[in-house]
This record gives structure tokens, sequence and C-alpha cells, in this order.
């Protein structure tokens, strides 16, 4: 339904030392379009990047002749010592597509789920730069560099900010970070002074027979009742780029014998080695999580490790630590939780897509654990 005047075989001769006029045409209407060539040395590009998918596809410039002699495109981070080859997809009017992808390693999580995690120097992640080149018989021919835009942050992921709602008892409308400080239980998150650094301090203790964890996690909580509290896990993320862990500083102070159990059916029992944990998860919730403990059974415990959604939608990925033992040395530990990958593909959606949680007793929530335990934690940020 469109002409061009001149046609487009006519235009394929010119030699465009000057600009040429095309006028084209469309349901009557005619509009002029003014063609320049710009000569160039340039034969490498990439033409479009995916930092959640982590992929992105390349273009070059081959004659028939370097196709012939086995023309392809490569990638690696800068610095690397391997070249990745990227997958041909096309090889049309001289111009060689080709497009990288990331690869996945497959195994079972402790509860027989299928996960999957990175397979090293494969994709294309967030902050990191990358050098692309064609090769024709193996040899070289150019290189161009590509400098990914940096990825998410965590919110207040220092701590520092001594305005955040987790150090009061207000939590019920926390922007990201919360905790279940209240009139009740005060002091299960606090911010303190360790290691020459602000952290938060989650300090454990008791009320009324049961076990209040230091605890400090993204989401709000409420006190319904005197003696029951709810955490309404997840909070509004906007993903930019998919990361491969989460990154974070930790030191358990004391990680104790489990001196309280009211048998609501925690894996641990009274006399057993507490531990604390450290879990984060990308999920794809059009509604909180609400966890409710007090002097009665739990509800809505969850775990994402058990299970690849729960009512309120997907889990897509999650990380997950244990810290069964003390510290030593009065130092901030640098740890990293790898995502392990129920899917692939999707990138969340809902109104909800992250939680990050951090307990000193890893079943608190079941009123089973020690009630002396204290865990720092500190500088969160994505590994990508």
């Amino acid at each position: 339904i469109t002409t061009y005047s001149p046609s487009l075989e006519e235009l394929s001769g010119s030699s465009f030392e000057s600009v040429r006029f095309v006028d084209v045409t469309c349901h009557g209407i005619t509009e002029r379009w003014l063609l320049y060539v710009e000569p160039t040395n340039v034969k490498v590009a990439l033409r479009a990047t995916d930092l959640w998918n982590n992929t992105a596809t390349a273009t070059a410039l081959v004659s028939a002749e370097e196709y012939a002699a086995g023309a392809a495109l490569e990638y690696r981070i800068k610095g690397a010592t391997e070249w990745q080859r990227m997958a041909e997809s096309s090889y049309e009017a001289g111009i060689l597509t080709a497009t990288l992808a990331p690869e996945w390693s497959s195994s079972t999580n402790p509860y027989g789920l299928a996960v999957y995690n990175f397979v090293p120097d494969k994709g294309l992640f967030a902050g990191h730069t990358y050098e692309f080149r064609l090769t024709v018989g193996g040899e070289q021919t150019q290189l161009m560099e590509y400098a990914a835009p940096a990825g998410n942050t965590i919110p207040n992921g220092d701590l520092e900010d001594s305005s955040l709602s987790c150090w009061t008892q207000n939590n019920k409308t926390a922007e990201f970070w919360g905790s279940g400080n209240n009139t009740f239980t005060w002091g299960l998150c606090t911010q303190a002074s360790f290691d020459g650094g602000t952290r938060a301090k989650l300090q454990a203790t008791s009320a009324l027979g049961v076990l209040a964890s230091g605890n400090l996690f993204s989401g709000l909580f409420q006190k319904d009742v005197l003696t029951r509290g709810v955490v309404s896990f997840g909070q509004p993320y906007a993903w930019k780029a998919r990361p491969k862990a989460l990154k974070l500083q930790y030191y358990a102070e004391h990680i104790g014998i489990a001196d309280i159990d009211k048998n609501f059916g925690a894996p641990i029992h009274e006399g057993d080695r507490d531990k604390a944990r450290i879990m984060v998860a990308i999920v794809d919730w059009n509604t909180r999580r609400e966890v409710g403990s007090g002097t009665e059974a739990p509800t809505g415990t969850w775990d994402p490790e058990e299970t690849t959604s729960v009512d309120e939608g997907p889990i897509i990925a999650y990380g997950s630590l244990f810290i069964d033992q003390s510290s030593t040395g009065g130092k901030m530990i640098d740890v990293q939780l790898p995502l392990n990958f129920y899917d692939t593909k999707a990138k969340p959606s809902g109104l909800y897509q992250i939680v990050i949680s951090c307990s000193t007793s890893a079943y608190g929530d079941f009123m089973a654990g020690c009630k002396s335990n204290i865990l720092y934690v500190d500088n969160f940020e994505w590994v990508y």
C-alpha cells in the first residue's frame, strides 16, 4: 500500500555523494524523506539488550567472502580470558546477526523442587562492561565495548538512615524496611554501632513465656491483639535487571540453644541448637503475605524453599542462609545468597515483588528458639 519515488531498486545504485530525496506515498498522502549515507568503519553494533532476561542482539557488516570464511560474533566481560561465541540467528544482505543468552544449571533443592542457577560467564548482566568482536577465520577484525547500565539498588540497604520505620514501634506503613518492634516487645530491631559502622541489631526477647525473635524485613507489622503480631511480607519493587545473588554483611553475636518451644510444629525443640535465618525472595504477588504468631499456633507461615507459590502468587526465585553458630572475631562477615530460580522466564508484574527477611530464630513464628540470640546485619545489595 506504500509507493516510493524513486523506487528502492533505483536508489540501490546511488553513490549517495549528497542527500537523496524520496517521496513516500500511502493512502493518498505523500511525504518527502531526506536520505543521507555516512561512511563509517564501524562493523559491529549492539542492537538490543534486556537486563532482566540477560540477553543481547548484535550485528556485524560481513562480506560474502568473510561469511564463507567463518565469520562469527563473540563476547566477554572486559578483562576475562575466554571469549563466548554468540549464536548466529541470520545472515542477510551482508549483515550477520547473533544473540547471546544466559545458560542455566539445574538441581534439586532440599525439598525436592527443581531450581536453576546461572552458569558463570554466560549472558549479559547489569553494571558490567562487555567486549564484542567480529572474527573471520578465527582472527579478530573489529572490537567494540558496551557498558551495561547499573541494576537495581535495595532501598536504604546501608541502614544508615536513623528515621527508618524499622527502628520505631510504628511499622504499619513502612516504606521498605519494617520490624516487629511494639510496645509489648521493644528492641527487636535497633540501630547500633558495631565493628566501626552503623548496623541493624536484631535481639530476641521473651514475654509471657513466648518468644519474640529479633527481626528486620521488607514489609509491614502490626499487633492485632495484645498477644499476637502480624507481619505482612512484601514490598513494591520495580525490577530493571535480574540479579544472581543478594550480598550483605552479618555477625551472629550469639546463637544459643532453644529454650522456648510452644509445640506449634517447629522442626526444632527445646534443647536443640537454634539457628538464625536470612532469606530473600523475588515474588509476583498481588497482596502481601500475612503471618500471624503469638500465644496460639501461627497462621500464614511460608518458606520459599518449600514451595513455588503461595495464595498471593508465584515465587520466582529465593536465596537462604541459616546461621547455627555464634560468630567469632568481632568483624562483620561478607556473604552472598545465590538466587535459586524456579522460573527462568517470568518477570514480576504484581503489586509486591520482593521479600527480604532476617530473624534471630528461623522458627520464631512457631515460638521455638533461643530468647537471647543477637544478630547484626548491614549493607544489602544485589550481585550481577
